[in-house]
């Protein structure tokens, strides 16, 4: 038996089945679990589309060469992109004030006069 060969037509089919059955399963890289973007956004409480306008901050992996017309399957280790979203959006610390022991007089004060309607 000789070798196989493939038609072009072919190995495309090949490679949209195996990339079919990626974003089928969650992917695993050295252990660490990888979500799409889609499972991104939802946990990070955005947009799909903000997950790929941020995906290198976010630590995005091509699963896949860049190329004309070609945009590669993206996935993120949940736990890095989070951490990376916490640094950036997560809200100032507040500045504890220490108690004076005193109420504190408001600015403008405004006084009121009693009116009961009569002229």
């Amino acid at each position: 038996m000789g070798p196989v060969t493939l038609d072009p037509e072919d190995v495309e089919a090949v490679a949209a089945r195996v990339a079919e059955l990626l974003a089928a399963q969650p992917t695993t890289r050295g252990g660490t679990r990888l979500v799409s973007a889609a499972d991104a956004a939802r946990a990070l409480g955005v947009s799909r589309e903000w997950v790929y306008a941020h995906v290198d901050e976010l630590g995005g992996i091509r699963l896949g060469p860049v190329g004309p017309g070609r945009r590669p399957p993206v996935r993120f280790d949940l736990d890095r992109a989070l951490a990376a979203f916490r640094a950036v959006h997560a809200p100032a610390p507040r500045v504890a004030r220490k108690p004076s022991g005193r109420a504190s007089k408001p600015e403008h004060v405004t006084t009121l006069i009693d009116y009961d309607g009569a002229a």
